[in-house]
Formats: structure tokens, C-alpha cells, sequence
């Protein structure tokens, strides 16, 4: 019976789907002085959409370019549009979990926070933003983009195959058709690519995740090699942050995994912290989309730390000269 549900939900959910693609497909979309560029993807779950968007803000910012990132800011409590960046003290209640961290973690970065990512833009072109990065934008098709680029998850790119709710696709695979360059992050080693059958007229990147440094919850650097530790964190992905600690050096007591942009009750932490007390751990390691959560309500007698990821790019600059507008 489950199974029949989800066909006729999925069923209707492609109907959906073809509609939205062809009212899109005849609509003019917004067009807006500044150059936009949308990173997102065609699943739901962790792709590295919002890790390459920084990766990119990077480049642009140390390149000169005023540069800014739009975003949903999912989960949040306070739904107010909001302007953000390491400038300015700001709440992650506001903004929502990944715009804090990459406001943290990217001097000189703008980040636009809007349910109405539209609306957020035009704001950022006013202010005079020269690039415009559309943080999970693929679907957003209201807004003229100059360059779309797909992420997809090299360990499970498109799941069973099938859309929601019976897989994990947001929309059809022929939809890459419309990206300007897919951008396929952390591919396992068994994985083949050709025989993904993605559109062959479209530039493809491998990417990958690196731990630069790990840093205790007040931002002093840290070394964890050869410490015990608890890891936890609330991704989309959590395998790609078990790979990441696995890199490290540490020996891992356990790892935890939540829900994508989990919001931490006092239950969880007291579970985390209790653990690393029967394990005789030497602290706990999360992710900075984490860490941002939890720095006000962390207790003081378990040390917190968090990694430092940065992107690796194969044909980093053939990947930027695609960029260049």
C-alpha cells in the first residue's frame, strides 16, 4: 500500500513538474543590472550547493568584485528579510544556519537573507553588488541568471531515479539541460561518470571537500590528531562530514547524525556531552553550520570544536574562465 501511495504521489508530483517547466519555459524572467550566478542542484539532501557558492564568493571577492550571496536562510526563527556579513554582529535566529556560517567564514561577503530570493536580489543590485550568487537557485527560475551550475553528489547523484516523494529528485534529470556547467562534488572512487548519461554538450567539474583547520567553538585554532572525540552534526550529507573527520587524525567515540538544519534542544547536548564523558573523550567535533547553533548554549566544561572545510576544484581555471561574464 506504502509503495502505491508514493507512485501516485510521485505520479502527480512529475505533473507538477511539467507545468512548472512549461509556465517557466514561456515566462520572461527578472533581468537585473548585476551578474548572477545560481549554484543549486536537483535533489533534495546535501550536494555542496552552498560550499561552492562560498568557493566562488571567495574567488570574486579576492579578484576585486563586490560580491554577494542570496539565500532562503531555511529554518530560521525570524523570517524578516535581513542583510548580513562578518562586518556586522548578527544572530543566526535571523539569517538561519548556512548564511551564518558563511558570513563567519568569508571576509568582505554580503549576504542578502530573503524568503523572496527575487526580491533579495533586486535589493543587492540597488545597493550596487557587482556579482550576485543565488545560494540553491536551480529551481528558482523567476530570476535571469548569466551562468547555472548544478551540483550533484558524486556518492548518489540522483538516488532510485525517481522524483519526489518515492526518490530524492526535486525535478527530472533532463532538467541538467539547462545548466551552463555541472559541478559533481566528492565522487567516490567507484563511481563512473559516463555512465551517469549527463548531457554531453555541458563543461563538468570534480570537486572535493578539504579540511583546512579545526577550530574550538571562540575561534582559537586547534589540533586533534590522535584525540578522542564525539562527532555529530545535522547535514543533508552526513557521510561527507564522516569523511572529513575521518581525515583528521582522531579517533572517533561516535558519530551522531541529525537532520539537515537541525535546530539542538537542551536533550541533545546533554546526550553529546554525557557521551564524551562515558567515552573519556577529549571534546566534541561538528560543522561550522553547527557550531553557529550551539556557541551561546554550549556548556563550558566540554570542548566544542568545528572543521574548516574548503573546496578542492579539478581545472580550477578553466572552471573560472567559464565564469568570467
Amino acid at each position: 500500500m506504502r509503495s502505491f501511495l508514493l507512485a501516485r504521489a510521485t505520479f502527480f508530483f512529475y505533473l507538477i513538474n511539467f507545468f512548472w517547466d512549461f509556465y517557466w519555459r514561456h515566462r520572461k524572467p527578472v533581468k537585473l543590472k548585476s551578474k548572477v550566478i545560481s549554484v543549486g542542484n536537483i535533489t533534495v539532501g546535501g550536494s555542496g550547493k552552498t560550499s561552492i557558492a562560498g568557493f566562488i564568493a571567495e574567488y570574486l571577492i579576492r579578484h576585486g568584485h563586490k560580491t554577494a550571496i542570496v539565500a532562503r536562510g531555511y529554518k530560521r526563527p525570524n523570517m524578516n528579510p535581513i542583510v548580513i556579513s562578518s562586518d556586522h554582529p548578527f544572530s543566526w535566529e535571523d539569517c538561519g544556519d548556512e548564511p551564518a556560517a558563511l558570513a563567519r567564514s568569508i571576509p568582505g561577503l554580503s549576504i542578502y537573507v530573503d524568503s523572496n530570493k527575487t526580491r533579495a536580489a533586486q535589493r543587492a543590485s540597488d545597493d550596487g553588488i557587482e556579482y550576485i550568487i543565488i545560494d540553491d537557485g536551480f529551481q528558482h527560475r523567476q530570476l535571469f541568471r548569466d551562468r547555472n551550475l548544478v551540483c550533484l553528489d558524486g556518492t548518489n547523484p540522483f538516488g532510485n531515479g525517481h522524483l519526489l516523494p518515492a526518490g530524492i529528485l526535486r525535478e527530472p534529470k533532463k532538467s541538467l539541460k539547462r545548466a551552463d556547467a555541472i559541478i559533481i562534488v566528492d565522487k567516490s572512487l567507484e563511481a563512473k561518470i559516463g555512465e551517469w548519461n549527463l548531457p554531453v554538450h555541458i563543461p563538468i567539474f570534480e570537486a572535493g571537500k578539504m579540511v583546512v583547520g579545526i577550530k574550538s567553538i571562540d575561534g582559537k585554532t586547534s589540533n586533534l590528531v590522535g584525540k578522542k572525540v564525539i562527532g555529530f552534526c545535522g547535514l543533508g550529507n552526513p557521510n561527507s562530514f564522516h569523511i572529513s573527520l575521518n581525515s583528521i587524525g582522531c579517533e572517533i567515540g561516535e558519530l551522531l547524525t541529525f537532520r539537515d538544519h537541525y535546530i539542538y534542544k537542551k536533550s541533545n547536548i546533554e546526550k553529546i556531552t554525557k557521551m564524551c564523558k562515558t567515552k573519556k573523550c577529549d571534546g566534541a567535533v561538528t560543522t561550522l553550520k553547527d557550531a553557529v547553533k550551539l556557541e551561546k548554549i554550549w556548556p563550558a566544561d566540554i570542548p566544542l570544536y568545528y572543521l574548516e572545510i574548503t573546496i578542492k576544484l579539478v581545472n580550477e581555471a578553466e572552471f573560472f574562465k567559464l565564469l568570467t561574464l
